[in-house]
């Protein structure tokens, strides 16, 4: 046997391809040796030399264990049930699998199903696979944990550290000064603290005054109060990529040791650094806007170099915050992001509590808090003015 895990998928999508790429560099950064084609084509462009077909027969037959990505394309090979000549890697895999767990009498230590995404309504598990344990390693951390626990231990190696993130608990005596926003949008900057969503990206967007800087500073207070060290990058005075990794090195730099010892200068060094934390970082991107767009090394350097590494860096946590946001429509990184258009606060009710708090002297004045919320359209910047301006009156 060769002593690595070996994973085998199907190519359903770029980006079903980059998730299972990223579970291999997760196993790769803790020490485990790891086989995938991915990994072999950017060490040998050309291929391997005994062609593809005795490459995966080799791998499926020899390795020490397998990681089964699981997903339509890989079961409809395993059936049998796949349009002829596509997924042809797969399909050669998944015959020689099956012909293992025949041989075997359904013994099997080496084979077992990861899911990295949820499958699609209608698409089942063989009936044959599913007896065995199944791991949901980008759902839950201590799924991860179990997957890495078992391919250690099907190569022999003790010690093993988990790239798990040990996430803060939720600070629930943390009350965020906001006169709304708290169902929704806060309960989504909580989860993202917590490692307990998905989406380790939040986009949000809205014109001026409906209160993006304050949900920003707000987040920023809650991610210092549970221990999250962070940085945030202001696009209104930080306009070029010099600048915002100096921004980066000034309040990460002690997380980031390639990249602070060469200077600071090397956006892969800084991703390097990104993929390697094993504690949770917030870096928030405040004030896109049209002329962020409009400077495509920036946007791009954004959208391509940072926000993609998010599925790669399971440490890193990001809010960009602006009047626009980067497209998430035909990004990469869609699927860990979450996009949060913020809209007027017109309800009398939400806006009470948070007045009564600020100036408790606006209901003596005689004012009339619908009136201000109908000149003001539930403009949070407007309404908060205008009770300023009767409370001081």
């Amino acid at each position: 046997m060769l002593n690595h895990v070996f994973l085998s998928y199907r190519h359903e999508s770029p980006e079903h391809a980059r998730a299972v790429g990223r579970l291999a560099e997760l196993l790769q950064h803790v020490g485990i040796p790891v086989e995938l084609d991915q990994f072999y084509l950017d060490k040998n462009p050309g291929g391997p030399n005994e062609g593809w077909p005795k490459w995966c027969e080799d791998r499926a037959n020899q390795s020490a264990c397998v990681i089964v990505v699981a997903s339509p394309g890989w079961f409809a090979a395993y059936e049998g049930t796949g349009e002829p000549g596509s997924g042809c890697g797969a399909a050669v895999e998944a015959s020689l699998f099956r012909q293992f767990l025949y041989d075997e009498k359904g013994i099997n230590p080496r084979l077992r199903l990861a899911f990295l995404n949820p499958l699609p309504p209608g698409c089942a598990i063989p009936e044959r696979l599913r007896a065995w344990q199944q791991f949901r390693p980008f759902a839950d951390s201590a799924q991860l944990d179990q997957l890495v626990a078992w391919v250690a231990q099907q190569v022999g190696m003790a010690g093993v550290k988990s790239p798990t993130v040990r996430w803060p608990n939720p600070d629930d005596a943390f009350k965020p000064d906001l006169a709304d926003r708290v169902d929704n949008e806060w309960q989504a900057v909580k989860r993202l603290f917590a490692g307990t969503a998905r989406e380790r990206i939040l986009l949000f967007q809205g014109g001026t005054g409906l209160g993006k800087s304050v949900l920003v500073r707000q987040a920023a207070a809650y991610a210092k109060s549970v221990g999250i060290t962070m940085t945030r990058v202001d696009f209104k005075s930080t306009r070029d990529i010099a600048g915002i990794l100096g921004q980066l090195d000034l309040d990460l730099g002690a997380l980031l040791p390639n990249f602070t010892r060469e200077g600071s200068t090397k956006t892969h060094l800084l991703r390097k650094d990104l993929r390697a934390l094993r504690q949770p970082v917030l870096l928030i991107f405040d004030s896109y806007d049209q002329d962020v767009v409009d400077n495509p090394p920036v946007a791009d350097w954004l959208s391509q170099q940072i926000l993609n590494e998010v599925e790669t860096a399971l440490g890193v946590a990001v809010i960009v915050a602006g009047q626009v946001t980067p497209d998430i429509a035909n990004a990469g990184w869609r699927d860990l992001a979450r996009h949060l258009p913020l809209a007027p606060i017109t309800d009398a009710a939400l806006w009470e509590p948070w007045i009564e708090h600020h100036y408790p002297s606006f209901r003596t004045k005689g004012a009339h808090l619908p009136t201000v919320l109908m000149c003001s359209r539930g403009n949070p910047a407007v309404v908060s003015a205008s009770c300023e301006a009767i409370a001081k009156s």
